[in-house]
């Protein structure tokens, strides 16, 4: 056994010296455990337990677990649901600090199992026990050699540096089986199931934490602890280290699915999307995607501490290989910059008579010519000599079985060059996704050959690392906008339910948020009155508690030009409440904003990860073209105007068929300034601001509701934190 981890909190977990196993068996998921353990050359001491046997797989069986002769780190329990809470009780008082619970029947299967699991989790909690499961197939560490585990593919796994989570066990099975024939070496794995105790936050916590890891790969149906996992993203990105994520739930059928296999609740799927982007978390949509992602960024890890890893170059031996892996590198993000005129140089006369020297680089040759042996280390030497070069890619041509032939020392060549260049990364593609010789894969892992498999995946998958790279020095670049500045006063009224308009944008206001003066009138002469101070021409609309969506009933009346067009005016409005058969409280009286680009940004609370905030095309727009970007807050500057550009109607903020842009500065302050708001003030349940007027002058919003969710049993008293710049103040909030 190797030499301990340091101690995090689950470190009992996955470095156990005394292991049991309750519910051992010769065969199903009670043989696991032990099957694992021989594959994964355990050194310590294992104890299976079960009365109705003297022997398992040729280990001593003891009938109860207060007959095994000494304390026991981690127990692993194989038994029918209803004895698993005292058998785990039973466990804790022969010492065990960790525990595994493989078997299933809890919460996803009806209210006995989810009783049977609250009580699982409460003796976990009195005892003290660290609990993974039920419902999973357990933990294992290729670092320490222990494990509590019942999967499969240990026994062909290599040691390495990527951590797997999966509340899946057979998926995770499948990573291993696919990861080990990738050539992917292991740190620890995990298959979480229900979550009862460990949450998969708190494994990726350890992962983050362990020097031995330096990618993550997770598979996760929900997130059951997401502040936690938010932390863990942050402090991730700050180590370099990055997690891949296939989220299963996207649809409505696979959420549903969720429910009944590990009783997760699986989110909003567009809301893991926009955190995922925020945090630089990398997210797949297979297990073939997962697996090639993982095997490349294992590789990549130590080149991308020391440089971007954003554009790469392609040696190619096709015509219509080179067009597709333009085609293919587009779609995926990569950049394949120009070549400079000193490669030309370099490469003039080497490659076939009428090949143009270009990315990708077409060199008319095959791998096994005579020419391509001149050509090919001169290739490699000349595109990693290049600063715009980050990644150089060599599409070989790869046997299906049988040796290498002349690939081999096309290898050799490559190996020289990433040897010669140790800031480049050298990665070779196929064409397809197939079947390889043996001996190849000896030279992935041998070799440590970087490989990616097929123009799509392969291509896709470098991409993801591009963005994984960009997303790196984000934060070093000027984000060139001020801080949201000084909390203001915020005025939060003392009721819940929606605000009307006027309410809702006085809100706002104190938080710092561009809203068009508006004012109530309830008298046709209080709406003369407010429009001779604001001047002609004004606009009026509807305020009832019932009509929410104004312009569809007729409800707004614009370019009102003077007293007799306002008074008129008032008398509409009226009628169109009544009409309803709403109350009518007033009219709302308002300057006429100058047009602009009509946009939404608006804010709601997410049921896990809190508030979020949403921007996009407004007005009529929203509902119909749903063109919008999210992020979860706090919301940061660089975040912001990642939003601006993220939306498929980001070229009209720039300006389009010879409008002027819109200021985007007063976009992205305005962003941060209500994911503030949204934190500071936990009453806010959404905001609405649509229509949002930008023009190149600033922005302001024309129309806003606020939703206010009822008080807190025991409020605050005085004066609460209200930062709008995401950062905690003595004062700001007040309500009435």
């Amino acid at each position: 056994m190797s030499g301990p981890i340091p101690a995090h909190r689950l470190a009992p977990l996955f470095s156990a010296r005394s292991i049991a196993v309750v519910g051992a068996s010769e065969q199903g998921y009670g043989a696991g455990p032990g099957n694992a353990l021989r594959a994964i050359g355990y050194d310590g001491r294992w104890y299976p337990v079960n009365p109705k046997r003297l022997e398992v797989q040729g280990v001593r069986c003891y009938p109860d677990v207060a007959d095994i002769p000494e304390r026991i780190d981690l127990a692993v329990i194989v038994v029918g649901r209803d004895r698993v809470p005292a058998t785990l009780a039973a466990c804790a008082e022969r010492g065990a600090r960790a525990a595994v619970v493989v078997s299933a029947g809890f919460a996803e299967s009806g209210e006995r199992g989810a009783q049977l699991q609250r009580e699982l989790s409460r003796v976990a909690r009195d005892r003290g026990v660290l609990v993974v499961g039920p419902n999973c197939f357990g933990v294992a560490s290729l670092v320490t050699r222990s494990a509590g585990f019942t999967g499969h593919g240990l026994g062909s796994a290599r040691r390495g540096s990527v951590a797997v989570l999966s509340n899946s066990g057979g998926l995770l099975n499948e990573v291993i089986s696919y990861g080990n024939a990738r050539g992917i070496a292991f740190s620890h794995l995990a298959s979480t199931g229900n979550e009862a105790g460990v949450t998969g936050a708190d494994v990726l916590d350890f992962y983050v934490d362990d020097p031995a890891t330096e990618v993550v790969l997770a598979i996760l149906e929900t997130v059951r602890d997401p502040r936690l996992f938010v932390e863990v993203a942050d402090r991730a990105r700050t180590a370099g280290k990055p997690i891949v994520v296939l989220k299963i739930g996207s649809s409505e059928k696979a959420a549903r699915a969720a429910l009944t296999h590990t009783g997760a609740l699986a989110g909003s799927d567009a809301v893991y999307s926009a955190l995922f982007r925020q945090k630089g978390i990398l997210r797949v949509r297979d297990l073939d995607e997962l697996v090639e992602v993982g095997a490349l960024l294992s590789g990549a890890s130590p080149v991308l501490r020391r440089r971007r890893l954003e554009r790469a170059a392609i040696v190619e031996i096709s015509g219509g290989g080179k067009g597709l892996a333009c085609d293919a590198a587009a779609a995926a993000g990569l950049e394949l910059p120009d070549l400079s005129p000193a490669v030309a140089s370099a490469l003039d006369g080497f490659v076939a008579p009428g090949a143009r020297i270009e990315n990708p680089l077409d060199t008319g040759l095959t791998w096994g010519g005579a020419d391509m042996e001149r050509l090919y280390p001169r290739a490699l030497d000349a595109l990693a000599s290049e600063d715009a070069i980050d990644v150089v890619v060599s599409r070989f041509t790869i046997p299906a079985d049988g040796p290498l032939g002349p690939i081999r020392a096309r290898v050799d060549e490559m190996i020289a060059a990433r040897e010669a260049h140790p800031d480049r990364l050298f990665v070779v593609l196929s064409r397809t996704c197939d079947r390889f010789s043996d001996e190849w894969r000896r030279v992935l892992a041998d070799d440590r050959v970087l490989f990616v498999q097929g123009y799509g995946r392969g291509l896709a998958s470098l991409g993801a690392l591009a963005r994984y790279s960009r997303h790196l020095r984000r934060g070093a670049e000027p984000a060139g906008v001020a801080s949201v500045g000084i909390a203001r006063e915020v005025v939060v009224p003392d009721r819940s339910g929606a605000l009307d308009e006027i309410a809702s944008k006085d809100l706002l206001r104190g938080a710092g948020l561009p809203v068009l003066p508006t004012a109530l009138a309830v008298s046709a002469d209080d709406a003369v009155r407010l429009a001779r101070g604001y001047g002609h021409p004004v606009a009026l609309k509807v305020v009832s508690p019932e009509i929410v969506h104004k312009s569809d009933s007729g409800g707004v009346l614009l370019g009102l030009g003077d007293d007799d067009a306002v008074r008129e005016g008032f008398d509409r409005l009226r009628d169109v409440a009544r009409g309803a058969g709403a109350p009518f409280t007033g009219v709302a009286v308002q300057p006429m904003a100058t047009p602009g680009l009509e946009l939404v940004i608006g804010a709601h609370r997410d049921e896990q990860f809190g508030p979020v905030v949403l921007f996009g095309l407004g007005g009529v727009f929203v509902e119909t073209l749903r063109d919008v970007a999210l992020r979860v807050a706090p919301v940061d500057d660089v975040d912001a105007r990642e939003m601006l550009d993220e939306i498929a109607g980001s070229a009209l903020l720039r300006g389009a068929r010879g409008r002027p842009a819109v200021d985007r500065g007063a976009l992205a302050d305005a962003l941060c300034r209500l994911g503030a708001l949204m934190i500071a003030v936990p009453r806010i349940a959404s905001v609405d601001l649509n229509p949002v007027i930008a023009r190149a002058d600033g922005v302001v919003a024309v129309d806003a509701r606020v939703l206010l969710a009822a008080r807190e049993d025991q409020p605050a008293t005085g004066r609460t934190s209200a930062s709008v710049n995401g950062a905690a103040s003595p004062s700001g909030v007040t309500s009435r």
